[in-house]
């Protein structure tokens, strides 16, 4: 008979071996369990942790405090279609804001600038998002390096830089996509989580930015409103609506020019009736030669129009510029030499403007004068139609640009020529007095010895009182010279105003075609149907 074995414990009451190798691979396999949890997450736990030496940073850029200190910002944006890069910049050269994107375009970029440095000054860092750099791409903060980027590449950010005046590098920031979970209810308003990328660094950061601060706009960082003007202060339009086409003689190879002119308006606005009226009208026969003319029956002027002319005057923003060709003087007028560069005057002709022979420029699309109460009339040139290029959204960062069809986009203009000249027939002329004549010293006759003692007294009273007349006719005189001489003195002063005014404009304006939007051509060149219309049946009646 054989004895049965108790599996469960040894012969001395404890575990048998059977038992202890059960327990040990229960326990190992549990340590596996374990480990592989561990592994999961270990990525989640990664982006906390810290890197070799680097610790997680706090802000994004703690070396940079001072908004004052910086003195140029450089945005670099990626066109991926074309693999081209857009660079935009804007910086302080000899103590004036210049735009070196645009042929060192004056800039008003005082404000803007801090604000776009400011908007980086202790910028916390939200989340630690990722260390590998195989995941630039995914988070869109790849560098738009020139050496590197490749068309069809995707995941290129938009990269800003911010330096001092001595070209030290206070914070250079790649800004990728946009992070559409929540910010959370402690989010500031006009800013968005992004992901961004310290360039020359690994680590991917996410953090809430405004992105409208780094714009590359051209609107954005010039003195919008061109001519400087109130609209209450104009007394005068002229509307030459005309068109001009320029060719080349091929015999003798130089430029023609044929002119269409098609109606020519003086107007006038009275201020203090707040009403226009039509100083002269004229057509043009099919030789260009002018022709009279008058409002027909039933015509009126369009105050509606007219005012809404006006008005864009005093708000007339330019959406780019070009640097003109070398050669035009001080009042933009040709100079003799220029009518011989064949270059400079052809690059005249390509926007729509040729120089004649006396010295003065004719356009394509006819012009605008503006004449100011000061004295100053400003001459609006129209030139040829001009495409400007977009600039990327500033708030689509990398692919995003792409992903919420904000490609950049083109708008069409016109190129405008401006300069500013005097016209004193403006200026309110000074009513003079008329000068009284001089009094005559006048002389008193005498009989002598005949002359009687109460005849005597008579004709000393007499002189008296004609001395006294005398001398009060002599200050009236005066006081009537000095009046004229206060009141020329006064329109002179205007006058000289009036030119130093012109002088600075010209100064101004010498250097630069400016491009309007067509929306904007559209309201300050009108032809004649548009300044004229018909009356309301209601005032044929009265």
């Amino acid at each position: 008979m054989h004895a049965r074995h108790d599996t469960t414990g040894s012969a001395a009451g404890g575990p048998s071996p059977a038992f202890r190798r059960t327990a040990t691979f229960l326990a190992a396999g549990a340590g596996l369990l374990l480990l592989g949890g561990w592994l999961n997450v270990r990525p989640t736990l990664r982006q906390r942790a810290v890197v070799g030496d680097e610790q997680p940073a706090k802000v994004l850029f703690p070396e940079l405090a001072d908004a004052s200190k910086a003195a140029s910002l450089e945005i670099v944006s990626f066109n991926d279609e074309t693999a081209t890069l857009k660079p935009f910049k804007v910086v302080r050269s000899e103590g004036v804001w210049v735009l070196p994107s645009h042929e060192n375009y004056p800039a008003d970029a005082k404000d803007q600038l801090a604000a776009a440095a400011t908007e980086l000054i202790d910028r916390p860092v939200l989340d630690i998002v990722s260390d590998s750099p195989g995941e630039h791409e995914t988070y869109g903060v790849i560098e738009p390096d020139p050496e590197k980027v490749k068309v069809g590449m995707t995941g290129v950010g938009q990269l800003v830089e911010i330096r001092d005046a001595s070209g030290n590098k206070l914070a250079r920031l790649i800004v990728g996509k946009e992070d559409k979970r929540p910010a959370g209810a402690g989010a500031s308003s006009g800013r968005t989580l992004r992901f961004v990328r310290r360039a020359g660094q690994d680590r991917v950061y996410r953090v809430e930015l405004d992105t409208t601060k780094f714009t590359t706009k051209f609107d954005d960082w010039i003195e919008k409103d061109l001519l400087k003007i109130s609209p209450w202060d104009v007394r005068r339009l002229t509307l030459d609506d005309s068109s001009c086409t320029f060719g080349i003689d091929e015999a003798s190879g130089r430029p023609t020019i044929s002119l269409d002119r098609k109606s020519r308006a003086e107007l006038g606005y009275d201020d203090k009736d707040a009403a226009w009226s039509l100083i002269k009208l004229e057509g043009f026969d099919d030789k260009n030669q002018p022709q009279d003319e008058k409002l027909a029956e039933g015509e009126e002027l369009a105050s509606g129009r007219l005012n809404d002319l006006r008005n864009a005057l005093g708000d007339l923003k330019i959406i780019d510029v070009v640097r003109k060709p070398s050669g035009l003087s001080a009042d933009l007028k040709a100079e003799e030499s220029f009518a011989g560069d064949r270059e400079a005057v052809m690059s005249l002709a390509q926007r729509g403007f040729f120089a004649i022979q006396k010295g003065d420029l004719v356009s394509s699309d006819g012009e605008t004068i503006v004449g100011m109460k000061d004295g100053v009339e400003y001459l609006l040139r129209f030139g040829n139609s001009a495409t400007v290029a977009g600039a990327d959204d500033p708030a689509a960062g990398g692919d995003a640009s792409k992903e919420e069809g904000a490609a950049p986009a083109s708008s069409s203009g016109r190129y405008l020529f401006v300069s500013a000249r005097l016209n004193e027939e403006l200026l309110e002329k000074p009513q003079l007095d008329a000068v009284p004549e001089a009094p005559g010293e006048g002389e008193t006759k005498t009989d002598g010895a005949d002359e009687k003692k109460d005849g005597a007294a008579d004709e000393l009273k007499k002189a008296e009182e004609a001395e006294a007349k005398a001398q009060a006719a002599l200050e009236e005189r005066r006081r009537v010279e000095a009046e004229n001489r206060r009141k020329q003195e006064q329109f002179d002063e205007q006058v000289k105003a009036a030119q130093k005014r012109v002088r600075d404009l010209n100064n101004r304006f010498a250097d630069w075609y400016y491009v309007v939007s067509d929306k904007e051509y559209d309201k300050i060149h009108l032809g004649r149907d548009e300044m004229i219309q018909k009356k309301d049946a209601d005032e044929k009646k009265d």
